[in-house]
């Protein structure tokens, strides 16, 4: 809340370096004692407004390996240890201002007992409901999981990939693109429960299963 407040009067490039100290200082937040080791959350997912995603999005796969690098080698200083091969995950949201960052921490284990489905809310099949357990394509063709009777989705329209039990969404270069939110998917994003997805005519959305 205080760096948004800040963010918003004093808007300023946000740099890679600091996100990296807020990964660390998370990290260590979020390290806890698991009898005689302390363990911290392996994935973490950095969320930036859209501006600065423009500008770092460029040098997104180096600096998530960057931000790896760097974390794993202050846990290995510092005797913390991951409860999963670490990962650093580069998002925009169109909700952050421009020079704040958010992010978020996950253990394997807290993820692993998450289960999602997508359901047609606006579309044919109606009502339709289908298990997000692993990457799930999306379009026109049968051979897709969810096929989609829709002239204005592609015949490979879109597809949610399952990345350490979380869902992502990525556009399957459509002709009419992919919306989550109402906002065109260029880089895969996450989801969350509530996500909407748009295909042509069709709005789909993520719900978490029980």
């Amino acid at each position: 809340m205080i760096e948004r407040a800040f963010a918003r009067t004093f808007p300023s490039d946000l740099e890679p370096a600091h996100v990296a100290r807020k990964l660390v200082a998370t990290m260590e937040a979020q390290a806890s004692h698991e009898g005689s080791t302390v363990v911290a959350p392996g994935n973490y997912t950095v969320r930036v407004s859209d501006d600065d995603f423009a500008r770092l999005g460029a040098h997104r796969e180096y600096l998530e390996e960057e931000w790896v690098a760097l974390i794993t080698e202050i846990a290995r200083r510092v005797g913390i240890a991951f409860d999963s091969p670490p990962r650093v995950t580069l998002v925009h949201v169109s909700d952050i201002v421009p020079g704040a960052v958010e992010i978020d921490a996950s253990s394997s284990e807290a993820t692993a007992h998450k289960k999602y489905r997508l359901r047609i809310v606006k579309g044919l099949p109606p009502n339709a409901t289908y298990p997000l357990e692993r990457t799930t394509t999306m379009g026109r063709s049968t051979s897709n999981d969810v096929v989609l009777n829709d002239p204005r989705v592609s015949r490979q329209h879109a597809r949610i990939e399952i990345a350490n039990a979380a869902p992502l969404l990525a556009d399957a270069d459509s002709t009419n693109g992919t919306f989550l939110d109402g906002k065109r998917v260029a880089e895969p994003l996450p989801l969350r429960p509530g996500s909407v997805i748009t295909l042509g005519n069709t709005t789909l959305v993520i719900e978490e299963d029980e």
